[in-house]
Order: C-alpha cells, then structure tokens, then sequence
C-alpha cells in the first residue's frame, strides 16, 4: 500500500464528514458555473449572473448586502441592479433602505428567451433586407431559368418566396389546392393586397368552398371554372409557377423566370380566365 493512498484511507476513516462536505461544495460549484454559464447566453453580464443568482438564493436584499454576498464591487451594485430591473430580472421594494427582489426564474428565463427570438427574428429581416437585393444582382446573369420543384415543402417554398417578389399583379390558378394549402397562402395575399398588388385567382368548382370564395374576393377579383388541371401562379410577368401534377399529396412543378415560358403560361392562364364564370 503506497504511503499517499494509506494517508487519503486514514483521512476518509477520521473526517469522512469533513470529505463529504467537500464533495458537496465541489459539486454545488459545478452547478454555479452551469448556471452562471446559462445565464450570460440568456443575455447576463456576469456580475448580473452573479447579482441574480444571489438574490434567488438569497431573497429580497438590500444594495449593501447584495454586493456582500455577490462580491460585487459596492461603486458597480447599483448599475448591476438596475440593468437586471430594466431586464424583467428583479423589482424593487421601496423603503428605506430599497430592497431588490427576484422575479421567478421560469418565467425571467422563458421571457429572455422570447426576447432573443425577437431580436434573431429583426437580425435575419436586417441581414435579408441589406444584402439579398446585392446577391440577386450579382447572381441573376448565371442563375437557371428553370427549375423542378418536388414535394409540397419545395412548392410552397419557391412560391412564397415568388410572391414576395411582386410588384404589380399576380395571377393564380388552382386546380385542386387542399386546406393547408390555402391556410398557408392566404396571409401572403392578404399582404399582397395591402401593397396595392392586383390579384386574380381562376379557382376550380372542387376547390372553390364558401371559405376559398370569400378570401379570392376579399384579395382581389375571381372567376371559377368546373375543372382545371394542374394550376399555378404568374408574378409581374417575370416568373412562372406551373404545376404538373393535379394531386395535393405529391405535388410537382417547375418554376421559371424564362421570358418565352412565363408568356406562354399568362396567354394560356388568360385564355381560360377570360372564358370562366365571375365569382359572386
């Protein structure tokens, strides 16, 4: 038996409690650091980390004993709990001296995360808005005129992104479209109408519910026909959704920016157009 293994024996046999308290506090640091750790990615500084996890653990405390027990500098406290107050952290109890009470976790953590949702969200619309219009430009001379779309993510995908592009007028044709599908285009359209984009919809009898009817006339004006296969959407006369397949299940289209196919499909789009019932 080496000389150190019997001293660390001889030392967990005489103080075991004194080990135990040991481990206690070793493990009760590491639950600090994750903790601490957990609170600078919800957006902390690290002496608000401190601050709060002090007042949770400690109550409603005055601005002495706040930068006591967080070892906090007494000149930084005061700026510490405000930050943490403008943040939704803590409120104060006033009196004399104030208190600072924590507010609960569960619900601080769950709004630093909505939060920081929101600023992703205005970051993602920042990065798009600033740098896309210079990524079109630089890519438009070499990007394909056509492509095939499969699956209704991909469809729905391509077509979205379309319809954002439009400035003056929009053309849709839908031959069998289902529920979810229009849950997920109406919005769009609606938003289209705001901008001022004309909007004509030729719909199919077997698409056309009391619903559909009432959200083609509320964007725009629609004529019906008994049946249309396939379906679609033109936008400015600059791009091309066809679809080629009539079943909602396992859709496949193409998309096109072609000048010749884009034509076509408005000639064809307003031949039918033209020739169906007005919607009442």
């Amino acid at each position: 038996m080496s000389h150190r293994y019997y001293i660390h024996m001889v030392t967990k046999k005489i103080f075991p409690s004194a080990m135990s308290v040991r481990s206690g506090v070793d493990m009760s640091e590491r639950m600090d650091e994750r903790t601490m750790r957990a609170l600078r990615n919800l957006g902390l500084s690290s002496y608000e980390a401190r601050v709060y996890v002090t007042l949770v653990r400690s109550g409603a405390l005055t601005a002495s004993e706040v930068s006591s027990q967080s070892r906090i500098p007494f000149s930084r406290v005061y700026d510490v709990l405000a930050a943490l107050e403008r943040g939704g952290w803590i409120t104060i109890e006033q009196g004399r001296p104030k208190r600072y009470v924590p507010k609960s976790p569960r619900e601080t953590s769950k709004a630093a995360v909505l939060n920081a949702q929101e600023r992703l969200t205005e970051w993602e619309q920042r990065v798009v808005d600033d740098l896309q219009p210079s990524f079109d430009d630089k890519t438009r001379i070499s990007a394909p005129e056509v492509h095939i779309l499969h699956g209704s993510n991909n469809v729905r995908a391509k077509l979205n992104i379309a319809l954002g592009q439009a400035e003056r007028h929009v053309l849709l044709s839908w031959g069998i479209v289902s529920k979810s599908d229009i849950d997920f285009i109406s919005p769009t359209l609606l938003h289209l109408r705001d901008r001022g984009v004309k909007i004509q919809i030729l719909a199919s009898e077997q698409t056309l519910t009391d619903k559909v009817n009432r959200l083609i006339l509320a964007v725009g004006e629609g004529r019906k026909r008994k049946e249309i296969y396939g379906g679609g959407a033109i936008i400015d006369d600059k791009q091309a959704v066809i679809m080629l397949t009539s079943e909602p299940a396992e859709p496949l289209a193409i998309w096109s920016s072609h000048t010749e196919l884009v034509e076509l499909a408005k000639i064809y789009f307003l031949y039918l157009y033209n020739s169906a019932q007005p919607l009442t």
